[in-house]
Formats: C-alpha cells, sequence, structure tokens
C-alpha cells in the first residue's frame, strides 16, 4: 500500500497535491494546529510536532471531574440510592471525548498524539484524587477513585485494543518508549518518597507488546528500564520477557522470569511454559512445587496436569490434579486421579465435598464408587432441592422405593405451590418415576389423583399431558 501511494504521490502534478492537502487542513483542526508548529518551528519531521500537551489536557480532565455537581446532574431524574450504575453515567460523558480524540489521532496514523493523550488520562491515577460535590447522594459511594481508576482502565484497554496490529517505525516505537520514560521521569522527580505515585509499567505491558517487535526497540525499552532502576520491580517483568523473546536472549528469559515468578501469576505461567518448550521437566517440576507451596492456583495445576512427565513427577502430577478438582470441579480429572489412590483413599477425597456447595458433583463422585447408600442419604435431606432430578439418577435403580417416595413427595409440594412452571417442574420429576417398571401402577393411580385434584387444575391437567404421563 506504502509502495503504491509513493508511485502515485511522485507521479501526480503539483496543483493537484496542493489542492488535496488544502481541503485535508481545512477539515481538520488537528492538522491545522500541526501544519503551523511544522512552518513556525521550521521541523522537519511532523514527529517531532505536538498537537497534544500531556499536562494541559490531563489538568483539563482532572477540572472537568472537579466540576461535577450530583445535585444538577441529577436534576429531573429519579434516582435509585442502590443504582450503582449512577456514577458511570455521569463520569462517562466527560472522559469519552478524551478517548474518542486519542482514538482518532491513531486512525490519522499520529501514534505519539495518541499516546500523550491517553497519557494524560492515565496520569489521572498519580494526582490527588478530584473533589466531588455530592450532596450526599453517594453516586459515587465514599470512593470516586475507584470509578475513575476504571475509566483509566477502560481508556487504555480501548487504545490498545484501536492500536493492534499497527506497523510502526522502529523511529516511531523509540520516540513512544523515549516519551513515556520522560513522564516517568518527571513524576519520580516530584513523587513523596513516601507515596508511591509513580508510573506503572505494567499498565502498558499489552501497548508495549503489540508495538516492539524488533531488536532494536527492544534493546532500547531495556536500556530505559535500566537507566530508571526499573528493571529492579515486578512491574518491569512482562515488557522485559517479551523484549528477551524478540531478541532471543534465552538467558535473559529465564533470569527474568525466576526472578519475579512468585510475585506474577502471568511471569509464573510463562515460566512454567519456557520450561516444556526447553523439555526441561525437572526445572518445570521444581518451579510448579514452588508455586504451589505459595498457592494452589488451578492455571499452574492444569498446565502441570496437561504437560508435566507424569511419570518422572508422579507426586506433582497427582497434587496438581488434586488441586485443580478442588478448584473447578472437574468429574473427568477426578477419573485420571482415581488411578492414582486405593479406596480408601478416594473416600477420604470425597468426603471433602461433602459440605461443599456443588452437590451434584459430590453426587456423582460418589456414584464413581458405588456410595449408593450416601447417595440416598443426602438426597432425603435435601429433597427440595432444586436440582433434585439430577441428584436421584444414580439411585433410581438402587433404591426404586425410596426415589419413589422422595419424588411423590416434593411433586406434591409443587403442586400445593400452584402456578404452570411448579406444575411443570412436577411432572419433570414424574417422568423419572416412569423409569421405575415396578411403580408403573403406583404411579399411574397417583397421576389420576393429580389430574382429578378439586378444585379442577387445567394447567396442571396440560402439563402432564404434555409430559407423557396420562
Amino acid at each position: 500500500m506504502k509502495k503504491d501511494f509513493i508511485e502515485i504521490y511522485d507521479e501526480v502534478e503539483k496543483s493537484k497535491k496542493l489542492n488535496f492537502l488544502k481541503q485535508l487542513l481545512l477539515k481538520d483542526s488537528d492538522l491545522q494546529k500541526q501544519f503551523i508548529d511544522f512552518t513556525i518551528n521550521k521541523a522537519n519531521s511532523l514527529d517531532a510536532i505536538t498537537a497534544v500537551n500531556i499536562d494541559e489536557l490531563r489538568d483539563q480532565l482532572w477540572s472537568e471531574i472537579s466540576a461535577i455537581d450530583v445535585e444538577e446532574e441529577l436534576d429531573g431524574c429519579y434516582y435509585d440510592y442502590d443504582d450503582e450504575g449512577m456514577g458511570d453515567t455521569i463520569l462517562e460523558p466527560i472522559f469519552k471525548p478524551f478517548v474518542d480524540k486519542a482514538l482518532s489521532f491513531i486512525d490519522k496514523g499520529n501514534y505519539l498524539d495518541a499516546f500523550r493523550s491517553i497519557l494524560a488520562i492515565y496520569e489521572l491515577s498519580i494526582l490527588e484524587e478530584p473533589e466531588v460535590d455530592d450532596h450526599d447522594y453517594f453516586v459515587f459511594g465514599e470512593d470516586i477513585g475507584s470509578f475513575i481508576q476504571e475509566f483509566i482502565d477502560s481508556s487504555i484497554a480501548s487504545f490498545n485494543s484501536r492500536m493492534e496490529n499497527r506497523v510502526l517505525s522502529i523511529e516511531m516505537v523509540n520516540s513512544l518508549t523515549a516519551l513515556f520514560y520522560e513522564r516517568y521521569l518527571k513524576y519520580l522527580e516530584s513523587a513523596d518518597k513516601e507515596e508511591e505515585n509513580y508510573f506503572n509499567i505494567s499498565y502498558f505491558n499489552l501497548f508495549f507488546e503489540q508495538v516492539i517487535d524488533n531488536s532494536n526497540s527492544a534493546k532500547y525499552l531495556l536500556e530505559k528500564l535500566k537507566e530508571c532502576k526499573l528493571d529492579e520491580y515486578e512491574e518491569s517483568a512482562i515488557v522485559t520477557l517479551h523484549c528477551a523473546d524478540i531478541m532471543e536472549d534465552n538467558e535473559l528469559y529465564l533470569k527474568v522470569a525466576n526472578e519475579f515468578f512468585l510475585d506474577s501469576r502471568q511471569v509464573a505461567l510463562k515460566l512454567q511454559k519456557r520450561y516444556k518448550e526447553l523439555n526441561n521437566n525437572s526445572e518445570l517440576a521444581r518451579v510448579s512445587n514452588i508455586l504451589f507451596e505459595k498457592e494452589r492456583n488451578d492455571d499452574y495445576a492444569l498446565f502441570v496436569i496437561d504437560n508435566i512427565d507424569k511419570e518422572e513427577s508422579k507426586p506433582l502430577y497427582i497434587k496438581a490434579l488434586e488441586i485443580y478438582i478442588k478448584a473447578q470441579h472437574s468429574f473427568e480429572h477426578y477419573k485420571l486421579l482415581r488411578e492414582y489412590f486405593d479406596e480408601d483413599k478416594r473416600l477420604e477425597f470425597i468426603e471433602d465435598f461433602e459440605k461443599g456447595y456443588n452437590k451434584l458433583f459430590y453426587i456423582q463422585l460418589l456414584g464413581e464408587e458405588s456410595q449408593y447408600k450416601s447417595i440416598l442419604e443426602l438426597v432425603q435431606k435435601n429433597g427440595d432441592d432444586y436440582n433434585l432430578a439430577q441428584m436421584v439418577q444414580p439411585i433410581i435403580s438402587i433404591y426404586p422405593n425410596e426415589v419413589f417416595e422422595i419424588l411423590k413427595a416434593r411433586s406434591d409440594k409443587m403442586v400445593e405451590g400452584r402456578g404452570r412452571s411448579s406444575y411443570a417442574r412436577a411432572c419433570e420429576l414424574l417422568q423419572l418415576a416412569l423409569k421405575i417398571p415396578t411403580k408403573k401402577e403406583e404411579l399411574n393411580s397417583y397421576v389420576r389423583k393429580l389430574y382429578n385434584h378439586q378444585p379442577r387444575l387445567p394447567a396442571l391437567r396440560d402439563e402432564l399431558g404434555k409430559a407423557g404421563l396420562l
């Protein structure tokens, strides 16, 4: 595309070029500002020209938020004190023009001003929180800062999304990197040593991962990290790992990942993955064991399950299965785990789920171990459970009489509750009773009783017919 443009541009006569450029300038105030700067400053590069002053833009946004008068905003509106979305409704039109401006710069290829604009929004998180006249409506609770932070996060996400797949020159990428660290140093110099009002590069991890795609820019960013002594902190780990990948410097990658993997789940998963790629099972096992000692995380566990050498690291594999099953209630993974346990150990493991919220999963486990009496006892204690139909499935053929009575008792309650939805649920339970051959006559008698209910219940009769019970 660029090559075609240059060829066509060189062939077009000068007057036509000037006419086109003039029309562009007349339609766009940002281009007009850049044109003025370009001519006055006698600059040779548009990249050196700024139409955005970060400090002014940031202060403008801060002032607009500070000027919010909640009473005025709610004038003529019904306000429910439980409406947690009103704060967002008030802030959204303030942030939107600033975000839209940043995105429009991207669309024009003016990446420096786009980045300046998004930095101005980000820097709100570093400034003192604006005071807003809330008039005791509490639309922001007692913490407008959290509302502002949500919009900052959303703004950066929109910026990153629009920057995706953009192709930037090395010079431009390095200029963006230099701009970021220029702002970092500005705040570092003015920061109170007791506070943490400094730039956090982790907010821009995705941005730098998107734009840094060559060794030159990767090296430049690493130099800036070292210059600012940010390479000593966990916040810089993700971009450092990305740069190490671009530079194919595996030694640096492993050094940084090993230094920070206990501080960041993202870094930990990257380190696990790297050792898998290197076919280094012993190091994968070492790192995973350390992670499990700190945190029984199911993401770490699933990676171990899918990637560890099961024979070489059997205890770790079993531990990972236990962690993952307890976190995700995965029946398929339990079937893998049970192969490593004897019966006593299986029942001991299952017992941990007895008082949990997921009764269906507990019943699945009991069913797998043929603990049908325990299932019956659980169902009898939870006859009103919404999932009763699924709960009785494993024991219908084992305890037909007991299950039939449980289903009938629950159906009675559903019918007494009245309403078509209750009747439909009752019929769903009775359909299960059709699976009990020895109760066919008793079921027919019970259905006739329901059909002839006084007063008559037409909706119930209709649902009985739909369920094939008549």
